[in-house]
């Protein structure tokens, strides 16, 4: 009884907004910096949505050279950008010749609650 009524009470929540991601992927070779943006689905379409981004970092896989520091890696900028439009992220690794590149992934998220206005 009690997981029909916590099905019943996620189905009624989901069914109030509408969640959509856009990822995009970037290899940062050792000493480089690069920049990345990324579009948010559906951007500035709906007054009522809310936008957010994150970003994540991971050494790349298979890479040749040696396992990369994530920690010499520095977030120079990750912002919203284009009057809101697109996630930014400016990354630089620190790392020495030699290591593997780092990856850089982005997540741009739109919410719009329903019904759109």
């Amino acid at each position: 009884m009690l997981l029909a009524a916590l099905v019943a009470t996620a189905v009624a929540a989901a069914a109030t907004s509408i969640t959509k991601n856009m990822i995009a992927t970037v290899n940062i070779p050792a000493g480089a910096t690069r920049t990345l943006s990324v579009p948010y689905p559906d951007a500035l379409e709906y007054g009522n949505a809310r936008y957010s981004g994150r970003y994540a970092l991971a050494p790349k896989p298979l890479a040749s050279g040696s396992r990369p520091d994530l920690a010499k890696v520095r977030i120079l900028e990750a912002q919203s950008v284009e009057g809101g439009s697109l996630y930014r992220v400016r990354a630089h690794n620190g790392n020495r010749r030699g290591s593997a590149a780092v990856r850089l992934t982005i997540v741009a998220t739109t919410v719009e609650p329903l019904p759109h206005h």
